[in-house]
């Protein structure tokens, strides 16, 4: 059997065979990679392809994001992961939710402080296989020598641009030399924050200085050099829940924003956050969930340092953003029959309907990104061969894609 992988415009569709069950079988696929922006997707597919496992690629993809889709996903802001060591059955969920900030002082706004590279550091050290430096790198280039904005991007800006009216230089960073808000296919650099990701990729996460206090202090947050410096990521317990069949393992409420259940609405809220989705030929897949707290976070872009502030989780304004990363694993099997990651008002709701239906949402579907645009993978087992396909929300211009098979 061969599975049909969704795409977005002009890429091509990929048909590939996986194999997975209780006999050895065949391992010849790279795995597979969903997400909302198609840059950062082939990000994940170069770590795949460079011997790179599932937490690899989903570490160098998130580090993408940041660049390609900084509506959604920033240095400034967290997330959440759910990952699944299929070698030890192991499934288990890392918060790096940004923690509340209660030193509102005298400052315009009121940061969080920032989670996401100390998270993704943390997700890395434990289940990474290639060098740190290597998943870092990609981010780094994207920014450094530039990309092409893709639809994901402008959409975007063209619905919540306004964000950055506040600040100057986010608004420039954001447009073209013309001075024009950038659109699809405009070429994009963004030279600081690849300094900044240059610093994280040779110095690790823990590089906090006093000048990115003073900075985001003078970009009217407040967040101090100690702050960053305590902020340790928590590796904690997935919660499981047994559905028709299979055990489906998702955040605690208490990260996620909210139980996982049925509960939809189509009220149109803006972007600030994304979801992705990769599994390795291995078995192993992590689902994670990021978040700015806020469509392009507070607007605010601490000079030098070319990312956006997100909103401290308690602060006035904030979206109270839900994280729904969920993977599900056959029970009589133990193989993974469902992944997927969706994250925005009303995320969980909008994913636990699919995790139980296995089916994406359609074309013809709500555009509305309440819920959040759905990336996911799903899996039929039949005798000793599991054959899977990844699938990117069709209501968004994200990417699904399959690697394989190898030579």
């Amino acid at each position: 059997m061969t599975a049909g992988l969704a795409g977005c415009g002009d890429l091509p569709q990929i048909r590939v065979q996986l194999g997975a069950g209780d006999a050895v079988p065949e391992r010849n696929f790279a795995g597979l990679i969903a997400a909302d922006e198609p840059e950062a997707v082939l990000v994940a597919r170069n770590i795949l392809l460079a011997n790179g496992n599932a937490t690899d690629a989903a570490v160098a993809l998130g580090f993408a994001l940041t660049v390609t889709l900084p509506s959604s996903a920033g240095l400034g802001g967290g997330g959440a992961c759910l990952v699944h060591d299929a070698e030890n059955g192991v499934t288990e969920a890392i918060d790096f939710t940004s923690p509340a900030n209660d030193d509102t002082g005298a400052a315009r706004y009121r940061a969080a402080v920032p989670a996401l590279p100390r998270g993704l550091f943390a997700l890395h050290a434990k289940y990474g296989r290639v060098p740190w430096s290597q998943v870092v790198a990609p981010a780094e280039n994207l920014a450094r020598f530039g990309y092409t904005v893709t639809r994901a991007f402008a959409r975007d800006l063209a619905a919540d641009g306004g964000a950055l009216m506040n600040d100057r230089t986010a608004l420039t960073a954001f447009m073209t030399p013309r001075r024009q808000m950038l659109q699809a296919g405009d070429a994009f650099k963004q030279i600081d924050l690849a300094t900044s990701l240059s610093r994280l990729r040779a110095r690790g996460p823990g590089d906090v200085g006093r000048e990115l206090e003073d900075a985001v202090a003078a970009a009217g947050g407040a967040i101090t050099a100690a702050q960053m410096r305590a902020y340790v990521p928590q590796w904690i317990a997935a919660v499981s829940i047994d559905e028709d069949g299979q055990r489906l393992f998702v955040l605690p409420a208490s990260v996620a924003g909210g139980e996982f259940k049925e509960v939809q609405s189509g009220v149109s809220v803006p972007s600030g956050a994304t979801g992705l989705v990769v599994g390795d030929a291995d078995g192993n897949v992590v689902a994670c969930a990021l978040t700015m707290g806020h469509a392009f976070g507070l607007g605010l872009m601490p000079a030098s340092t070319g990312f956006l502030l997100a909103p401290s989780p308690d602060a006035p304004g904030a979206d109270k953003i839900q994280l729904a990363p969920v993977i599900g694993i056959d029970r009589t099997s133990k193989a993974v029959v469902f992944a997927g990651a969706s994250a925005g008002i009303d995320a969980i709701g909008s994913l636990a309907t699919r995790a139980k239906m296995l089916k994406a949402p359609t074309e013809s579907g709500s555009s509305s990104r309440r819920g959040g645009f759905i990336n996911m993978l799903t899996c039929a087992a039949n005798e000793n061969r599991v054959t899977c396909e990844a699938q990117a929300d069709p209501r968004g211009s994200g990417y699904a894609l399959t690697l394989g098979p190898r030579d």
